[in-house]
This record gives C-alpha cells, sequence and structure tokens, in this order.
C-alpha cells in the first residue's frame, strides 16, 4: 500500500479542490479521501481520480445540506461503543464486572453504568413502552 500521505496519491484530490475552499471542507475532504484510499479494492475499481471526485460530491452535498448554521460534527463515539457496550453485557455473569473493566480499559463504575444502560434498553426491547395517554 502506498503511503497514505504521499504527494502522489494526495495529487487527484488536490487537483479538484476549489482554492478558496474552507478549510474545514479541506480537511473534511482530506480525511474522506484518506479513508476510501486505505480500501485496496475501491482503489483497484474505480482508482484515485474517480475516489477523488466522489469525496468532492460528498463534501459538496454534505455542505449544502448542513452548512451555514451552527453545525456540530459528533465524533459518533456512541455509535462506535455501543456494539462494545453489547459485547460486555452478553459477557457479564455476575462476578467478573473487574475482569470486564481491565479488558476493555474502563473503571468498575463504568462498566457498572453500561450494564445499567444495557439491561434498561434489554427490558424496554422486550417489554415495549407502555403508552399512558399522556
Amino acid at each position: 500500500m502506498a503511503d497514505l500521505f504521499d504527494a502522489e496519491v494526495m495529487q487527484h484530490l488536490q487537483a479538484l479542490l476549489p482554492d478558496k475552499m474552507h478549510p474545514t471542507l479541506v480537511e473534511m475532504a482530506e480525511q474522506m479521501y484518506l479513508h476510501l484510499v486505505e480500501d485496496a479494492d475501491a482503489v483497484a475499481a474505480l482508482g484515485h481520480a474517480r475516489l477523488a471526485r466522489i469525496v468532492l460530491g460528498q463534501i459538496e452535498r454534505v455542505s449544502m445540506q448542513c452548512g451555514g448554521g451552527g453545525f456540530y460534527l459528533p465524533k459518533g463515539v456512541w455509535y462506535r461503543n455501543g456494539a462494545r457496550d453489547q459485547e460486555i453485557y452478553a459477557r457479564f455473569n455476575g462476578r467478573n464486572m473487574h475482569q470486564l473493566a481491565r479488558e476493555y480499559n474502563l473503571t468498575d463504575m463504568r462498566i457498572a453504568q453500561i450494564l445499567d444502560e444495557q439491561r434498561t434498553a434489554d427490558i424496554q426491547r422486550r417489554q415495549g413502552k407502555i403508552d399512558f395517554g399522556e
């Protein structure tokens, strides 16, 4: 795999970016492009130039839909941690909280919070929410 920061790899994207594009959009484009070119199959199928055009199109779309206002871009930690938290809940046997905390590099308190959140979500999935018509 080529060095992802190699000027030759980046040239396809750099050639398409408008000179006065906002630095935040440039950074988003670069990160999206670097993510795509890590996928050797995508590069082989579409090539660097096509991937760069796809990224520019996505940046334009996102900036038109979300730009111009106080836009907050979450890191997505909750989404990524969701699978981890479900795994912790599934592996918990009532006696292994400290072991799970060490394995997942979390505190015992955070494991207890995750278990409580997952238990609540599990109960809601099984029982559903009761509508009291309020």
